[in-house]
């Protein structure tokens, strides 16, 4: 059942985050590129309208957009969670977001499960998400089929 695209929320969640932080890096570099030609040892240098570094605010709006739709992204994939509750809610995020193990979430304090129920448990949430995947597979099928007749 594995298949290639099983858990699409999980990778669309990871590409996310990856993204986020890239553009965060860019953008901390950016903006300190830019306090350089404003406060800093650059801000005697006359700029061409054609130079990268006059274009630095716009490059700095672009991450700050690009950001925000990030961040939107990851509100979304965290809302998907949250539409389960209680010991559900709790593997997923530790399993998928966090990285912790089976036995790592038995161990939490105030998980109050064993490591045997935590199994079965996310052995069936698995069934579910999987069942899901390929059910939005489907969809998705049946829309370019329907673009294409």
């Amino acid at each position: 059942m594995g298949s290639r695209n099983s858990f699409q929320w999980l990778k669309t969640y990871l590409d996310n985050e990856e993204e986020i932080a890239n553009i965060e890096l860019d953008l901390r570099r950016t903006e300190i590129e830019l306090s350089r030609y404003t406060d800093g040892d650059l801000r005697n240098i006359k700029l061409s309208k054609k130079s990268n570094a006059s274009q630095l605010e716009e490059i700095i709006y672009e991450h700050k957009k690009l950001l925000e739709q990030d961040y939107q992204i990851r509100n979304e994939v965290m809302a998907l969670l949250d539409r389960f509750s209680g010991i559900e809610n709790t593997i997923l995020k530790e399993k998928y977001i966090n990285g912790l193990s089976l036995v790592e979430i038995a161990d939490i304090d105030g998980v109050g499960y064993t490591y045997e129920t935590i199994k079965h448990i996310h052995a069936e949430l698995k069934r579910r998400l999987t069942w899901l995947d390929m059910w939005d597979l489907s969809e998705q099928n049946k829309d370019q089929i329907k673009l294409f007749e």
